[in-house]
């Protein structure tokens, strides 16, 4: 089922339309969702249902992305499309949250968690470098094999949709796919993270060494190595994600 057409909803935040979804039982704590590079809200559709039962699930549309709006170029980084996620919480009176990034997605999860650590509840960074980008030709080599190691394990292969890089406009989603050229190497600011703080990275990851760095730098983090998995997790092993996410998620709120 296309997300598109569930629920989703359009806010103004900071100056522009802002496109999201929220799901769960009003009891429940948050979870926010933060996409990989280009994608969009609805590439979460193979795993974001199986948190309900944990979790409210707040899924967005980045600035330039799916059905969200953009405005100038400059705008265009880490920081703000961390301060939009600030202001999405604020329209819906989200105070904290456990926030959770994917690959790019990740860097928006660790500028958000620099920039808003009082509305951090918890932290996941998956597939995470916030250095530049690794060799995409090696990354697509290891993506294979990891397709191939779950092929021959008998894991069911996953149906990647079109629309879940669905975007309105090629030139602002060229600048959001772009930000990473303007941004700056926070990883050793990243020791200033108090909460605790999940780094999960695929076997078959080119950006492994620098999960495993990142695990390292922060004052209390948990490093979870995805057997079978390329970049991109999600679309490997879902399920292995939500367990993970899950488990990290448990194991702290028996320790409050």
């Amino acid at each position: 089922m296309n997300s598109y057409e569930n629920g989703s909803e359009i806010t103004k935040v900071n100056g522009i339309n802002i496109h999201y979804s929220l799901e769960g039982q009003k009891n429940k704590p948050y979870l926010v969702l933060i996409n990989m590079a280009s994608h969009n809200l609805t590439c979460w559709e193979g795993l974001y249902e199986d948190f309900l039962d944990t979790f409210q699930v707040l899924r967005f549309d980045l600035r330039g992305t799916g059905k969200s709006g953009w405005d100038k170029d400059e705008n265009f980084s880490f920081p703000q499309y961390a301060d939009d996620l600030a202001s999405l919480m604020d329209k819906l009176s989200i105070s904290k949250a456990f926030v959770l990034g994917v690959a790019y997605g990740a860097r928006t999860a660790a500028h958000f968690a620099l920039r808003h650590l009082d509305r951090l509840d918890l932290l996941a960074l998956f597939d995470v470098s916030l250095t530049p980008p690794v060799e995409q030709k090696e990354q697509r080599k290891l993506a294979k094999e990891a397709r191939r190691l779950l092929k021959e394990a008998g894991k069911k292969e996953i149906d990647i949709k079109k629309y879940w890089r669905f975007y309105e406009n090629r030139d602002a989603a060229l600048q959001h796919h772009t930000a990473h050229e303007k941004d700056t190497d926070i990883t050793e600011k990243l020791s200033m993270i108090s909460k605790p703080t999940l780094v999960a990275c695929g076997r078959q990851d080119m950006n492994l060494s620098e999960a495993k760095r990142i695990s390292k730098i922060l004052p209390v983090s948990k490093l979870e190595i995805m057997e079978m998995t390329g970049h991109g997790s999600p679309f490997f092993r879902p399920s292995l994600v939500v367990e993970i996410v899950k488990n990290f998620y448990i194991t702290n709120k028996l320790k409050k």
